[in-house]
């Protein structure tokens, strides 16, 4: 559901509530606008790029002329470190990458031989996750920020298809039950998803519903899931002639569609606004090429060809991964040469609430309390007052991750209550978590330029409430401030995406 405010002239807001499935809104929001940049590719070469973290480094594969990938992670500032291989094997292909720079995919254990589960340390150490027994093959697909592996392995008899399963942080494999295929997603909560569509949590499992004529849950495959527990993939459309990319939030499925009416769509990943990227493909020979899309709550199907400045030479063909600044890779032809891609926002930026010392998390700046000021780096933010003795950092087992570990206050006697970002007048999706691992005090209701986008009263099974907004700036500020109603407010961490 999306609701709509009457605001100042100066912005334009459209507003995504968490706790609500997103309708098809059509606004007239101005074409999102991205830089791109070729990943370092070895000549006579081609390669594609799967994931992103919050850090910028990429994940993908590298091929080489005689058609053998390489897996391969590429650090925030492009340069190509080449993950290597199982003692003995000839391939190795990177599917996942966590903000601890740990990678996850599949790698032969003989030349021409089967792909088996894989693990690379943040330092590059491979790990075979595949068990003992020859033949069970199988792939890592996602990794969470702990370094736990969702992916899958063919049965013990290997036969049919590969079979969900978890591998811990020390290897050890929990298969997720009959019927759950290969894990394709997994988030900072322990959900994960695959197919047919599918989200499984330490043994309970939700099915996740077909669109309306489709063929149910059967006809589905999940893809992603974000720490809110967004769950983007593909679904048959009526009378089982092609498959959409689809968005489910809280049970409802959304139709995000296909890109000029090409028949096969899938949404690969989401980032915690909801920003979906993925890829429409027709699957035949000869048709038209794939093309690669971007898709958000509230807005309409978006090929990323379109966003990108006049002359770029590149044609997009597939987008695999979105990081939470909205920085996306996949794989296009540039200057008629198939490579991995790193696409990013014109501004971006991520600002987590935390004490002074506290971890920073990942793609991150701190902000510890400090009255509105210049932090460097191109960044001005703060508080109407210093609020650096209201930082929380809870250490807590239960967190996500350090972002959702770490606060500030926004009503504390004496304390702040409105912090801003200076950025250039234009248009921005700002993404706000509030929450508290421990406790539950609270009744969240925080607004970004005077409209309301995260509202909640937590309880112990849920401690945390996160909304995006799109926003129209001309002031120069984006202003958070306590909405009415609040009760001892708390923020976790901000993003803030231009295009």
């Amino acid at each position: 559901m999306v609701r709509a405010f009457r605001i100042p002239a100066t912005s334009v807001v459209c507003v995504l509530f968490v706790a609500a499935a997103p309708a098809a809104v059509h606004a007239a929001t101005p074409a999102a606008r991205y830089t791109i940049v070729e990943l370092s590719t070895p000549t006579g070469d081609s390669s594609e790029a799967n994931a992103v973290n919050n850090a910028g480094t990429v994940a993908g594969t590298v091929t080489n002329a005689n058609g053998l990938p390489r897996a391969t992670k590429w650090s925030a500032s492009g340069t190509p470190t080449d993950l290597g291989l199982l003692p003995g094997g000839s391939d190795s292909v990177a599917n996942g990458i966590n903000d601890a720079g740990q990678v996850t995919g599949q790698a032969d254990r003989t030349p021409g031989g089967f792909g088996y589960p894989v693990r690379w340390s943040a330092s590059g150490a491979i790990q075979d996750l595949g068990g003992p027994q020859t033949n069970r093959l199988g792939s890592g697909s996602a990794i969470d920020p702990a370094g736990r592996v969702a992916g899958g392995q063919r049965p013990a008899d290997s036969e049919g298809d590969p079979v969900g399963i978890v591998y811990a942080v020390d290897g050890t494999p929990t298969e997720l039950g009959a019927g759950l295929g290969l894990a394709r997603g997994i988030n900072g909560r322990g959900q994960v998803v695959g197919g047919p569509g599918y989200v499984w949590r330490n043994g309970t499992v939700t099915n996740l519903p077909g669109l309306p004529g489709g063929g149910g849950t059967g006809s589905t495959v999940a893809y992603a899931i974000n720490d809110n527990a967004d769950v983007v993939g593909t679904a048959a459309v009526p009378g089982g002639t092609g498959t959409h990319a689809v968005f489910w939030r809280n049970g409802s499925i959304v139709d995000i569609g296909t890109v000029d009416g090409i028949q096969f769509s899938t949404a690969r990943a989401v980032n915690a606004a909801g920003q979906t990227v993925g890829t429409a493909d027709p699957m035949c020979q000869p048709c038209p090429a794939a093309r690669a899309w971007i898709w958000q709550p509230g807005t309409t199907i978006t090929p990323l060809d379109t966003l990108l400045p006049a002359g770029s030479g590149w044609t997009l063909r597939a987008a695999n991964g979105i990081n939470d600044h909205g920085v996306i890779v996949g794989m296009g032809l540039h200057n008629g040469l198939l490579r991995a891609y790193r696409m990013s926002p014109v501004f971006t930026a991520g600002v987590n609430f935390q004490p002074a010392g506290a971890t920073v998390p990942a793609g991150y700046t701190p902000d510890t309390g400090a009255v509105f000021g210049d932090r460097g780096s191109g960044r001005t933010f703060g508080w109407n007052i210093d609020n650096s003795a209201n930082a929380r950092d809870r250490n807590a087992s239960g967190s996500p991750d350090q972002r959702y570990d770490t606060l500030n206050h926004m009503q504390k006697p004496g304390g702040a209550t409105v912090w801003e970002f200076a950025v250039p007048n234009g248009t921005y999706t700002v993404h706000v978590v509030a929450g508290d691992p421990v406790n539950t005090d609270s009744t969240y209701r925080i607004s970004v330029e005077g409209v309301p986008v995260v509202s909640g009263a937590p309880s112990g099974s849920k401690h945390w409430f996160e909304g995006t907004v799109r926003v129209t700036v001309g002031d120069g500020r984006i202003s958070v401030t306590n909405g009415s109603g609040a009760v001892n407010n708390k923020l976790n961490y901000v993003d803030i995406i231009g295009a």
